[in-house]
């Protein structure tokens, strides 16, 4: 079995209707890993309030959890704009430290990075990479395109914003996902953004812009071409809600075992319409 580590922030998320619910990319991309097969550990920070508990319950079910304790949980408010989604920074975590040898697996077969505010600061991606040794590192880095302030809406970060040495801690991974509503500061093309980039990557990881019921374009450095993928089948009239953590922790969890790009993607793509028809059912 895939020794899987997923590091992240739980999240409270509250909704237009009144809901309030845990969420997060560490809840959703568990969830998928463990549909595909694998029984992952989790290092994410919470505080004490009910969403959380049912979280870390919720995280406690999939495998193994590593939680720090937190004075607030990260809080978003999801709201609509014109038929776009806006989320509202509510609340704030503290950091996702590494924590003591002793307390973590000694190796891991795949690390997914995946923040969804400011829990797990870029430039500790290389010590996380050190200390776990793993064959394959994946960021889903929506967390670090987010200006973040409390009681905002969240807005993007251009990236020409981050630092060279948040550019440089991205380089070395060998997959990132990240959604084109996270690159609205850029040009609206993603053909485009999958160029900038690049040019700010490097030639190493695989870099995959997801494009909500649209599909992906898959940037892979080995091959002589970025392609776009649009999927036969879409799931309307559902949440969208943690698609692209479920694509990156499948994509991930493939490309570990061997598959190339294009299929790892695929099979990517089928789990998150398996997830959303679970929705509508």
């Amino acid at each position: 079995m895939t020794r899987l580590l997923i590091a992240g922030g739980l999240t409270i998320d509250r909704f237009a209707d009144g809901r309030t619910a845990p969420g997060g990319s560490v809840l959703h991309a568990g969830l998928a890993a463990v549909a595909d097969g694998a029984r992952p550990t989790f290092l994410t920070v919470a505080g004490d309030e009910p969403e959380a508990r049912e979280g870390l319950v919720r995280l406690a079910e999939l495998g193994t959890v590593h939680h720090e304790r937190s004075a607030a949980t990260t809080c978003y408010r999801h709201t609509e704009v014109d038929g776009r989604r806006v989320l509202v920074y509510e609340a704030a975590a503290d950091p996702i430290r590494l924590p003591d040898a002793a307390d973590m697996p000694p190796r891991v077969d795949v690390l997914l990075l995946a923040p969804i505010a400011d829990e797990l600061p870029a430039p500790e991606i290389p010590a996380f990479r050190q200390r776990l040794g793993p064959r394959l590192t994946m960021l889903l880095i929506q967390g670090w395109l987010r200006r973040l302030a409390v009681g905002e809406p969240v807005r993007p970060l251009a990236l020409s914003e981050l630092t060279a040495e948040t550019w440089g801690s991205f380089a070395d991974a060998d997959a990132i996902v990240v959604s084109t509503e996270d690159l609205t500061a850029t040009p609206r093309d993603p053909f485009a953004q999958a160029a900038a980039m690049r040019a700010r990557l490097g030639p190493r990881p695989v870099l995959v812009l997801t494009l909500g019921a649209q599909g992906y374009v898959l940037d892979d450095p080995s091959a002589d071409r970025v392609v776009a993928s649009v999927p036969r089948r879409v799931v309307d009239g559902v949440p969208s809600v943690g698609a692209g953590d479920t694509f990156g922790a499948v994509l991930a969890l493939h490309l570990a075992r061997g598959e190339g790009p294009t299929v790892a993607a695929a099979a990517a793509t089928e789990s998150v319409i398996g997830m959303l028809e679970t929705r509508r059912a």
